[in-house]
């Protein structure tokens, strides 16, 4: 009964919003707003029964148990266990009733404190839960269209759309208890502040979009914040460029490019000093350690991904044409060992036609002064190659690829849809 109640319960929280937030929205953009929500809740159903049944298990096996039996400790002494999940939450040292899964202070530890706050909420509904976590991640998506909705001509407005809402990788593996969810949709809050605050100069409401964007993907997926950072700096300059100039010409506003520059180098220093791991001095050895322990791992979707010895960032870029074509285009169908990675195969495919169809009708010259047209697909674009190097140089599996590249996913598509001609 706690299943059944839970689920209906959230999911009419997320028909509500949709109602409110599709109000003043155009009948088309509502529309895909409901596709998007019903698609969230689909997949989420789907997800835990193919982790159940197919998957044989995983990290949502491992949030939901041990976020249940911390649970149990909050509902019997929440004054007592409430502020202990809250500090594991966030990532601070915390004092626990029971030895969990997970070093200490880090996104698996804060994902099963999520968990936890969840099943209470839920009365132990697995169900319940990955709805509300599919449901942020769609609240990530909302923030993405309202920053984007007003860059594009009207002309493109579906496949606008389609990129934001329905990319079907970017929907699926983020309608469960993933970290993908979480990161997702701290990322939309994000870019909803960076809009505020490039295009709207609204300063304080953008600051706390940001912030509170920011430390949502700092307890999920840490490392999407130095892409974002340094889009960030690159969307601020594009735009006021354009706006004073009507052009982009870095000679021409030295400054400018300066200050962007400065800007998104304190801010990778400064979240290398919050997460030393993913500082840039230990970036090339933290691609080594995960490049040799994939390596340790047999399995039918297992490929090799640089030198495991080269240590040095320097050496691990040498592989970064490599990690950044993995990234973009991999799993090829005939790469494909079974049904979801055909289905991931299949989506690369319409990628791979959809850069076929642009360069074709473009050519290189033609889609970059299209793209550079516009500081929104600029800040896109700029996002989408730092993230896919940085995934692409860590993962050696083709399943952990499809599912680590989602964040970058409805981005990729915007980049793509837009740049594709239209039909004449």
């Amino acid at each position: 009964m706690n299943e059944i109640l839970a689920s209906i319960g959230w999911i009419g929280i997320g028909a509500m919003a949709v109602v409110a937030i599709g109000r003043n929205l155009p009948q088309l953009d509502r529309k895909y707003l409901w596709y998007c929500f019903m698609a969230h809740v689909a997949s989420a159903f789907i997800l835990i029964w193919l982790t159940e049944h197919f998957f044989d298990g995983g990290d949502i096996d491992v949030y939901y148990y041990y976020g249940e039996a911390l649970a149990e400790y909050v509902r019997n002494n929440p004054r007592r266990w409430g502020p202990e999940m809250l500090r594991l939450m966030f990532q601070f040292d915390a004092e626990l009733p029971m030895p969990i899964f997970g070093t200490p202070g880090s996104s698996t530890t804060s994902m099963i404190a999520m968990s936890c706050f969840m099943m209470v909420l839920n009365a132990g509904s697995e169900f319940g839960t990955g709805i509300a976590f599919s449901l942020l991640a769609f609240t990530g998506q909302v923030g993405m269209y309202f920053a984007f909705r007003n860059h594009f001509p009207p002309a493109y407005r579906t496949r606008f759309l389609i990129a934001i809402f329905l990319v079907p990788s970017a929907v699926f593996w983020t309608s469960g208890v993933v970290k993908e969810a979480v990161a997702l949709g701290g990322m939309g809050w994000m870019i909803w502040g960076f809009h505020r605050w490039i295009v709207c100069h609204k300063r304080l409401s953008a600051l706390i979009w940001i912030a509170v964007g920011g430390i949502t993907v700092a307890i999920s997926k840490a490392y999407v914040l130095f892409p974002m950072v340094v889009g960030a700096g690159i969307w601020w300059f594009w735009h006021h460029s354009l706006a004073t100039k009507g052009q982009v010409a870095i000679a021409s506003k030295p400054l400018h490019m300066a200050a962007a520059c400065v800007a998104a180098v304190v801010g990778m220093f400064g979240l290398g000093e919050l997460f030393p791991q993913y500082s840039i001095q230990s970036l090339g050895e933290e691609a080594a350690e995960l490049q040799e322990r994939g390596q340790r791992t047999a399995g039918g979707s297992t490929f090799e991904m640089g030198d495991p010895t080269e240590t040095s960032l320097a050496g691990q870029l040498a592989f970064a044409p490599l990690a950044i074509f993995s990234s973009m285009f991999r799993p090829l169908i005939i790469e494909a060992h079974h049904a979801v990675a055909a289905v991931n195969g299949l989506e690369m495919l319409v990628v791979k036609i959809l850069w076929v169809k642009t360069l074709y009708n473009r050519g290189i010259r033609g889609t970059w002064r299209l793209l550079r047209s516009s500081p929104v697909l600029v800040f896109c674009m700029v996002f989408v190659l730092l993230f896919s190097l940085g995934v692409g140089l860590t993962t050696t599996n083709l399943g952990t690829l499809s599912r680590y590249r989602v964040p970058m996913m409805p981005m990729y598509l915007l980049v793509l849809l837009m740049a594709v001609p239209l039909k004449k």
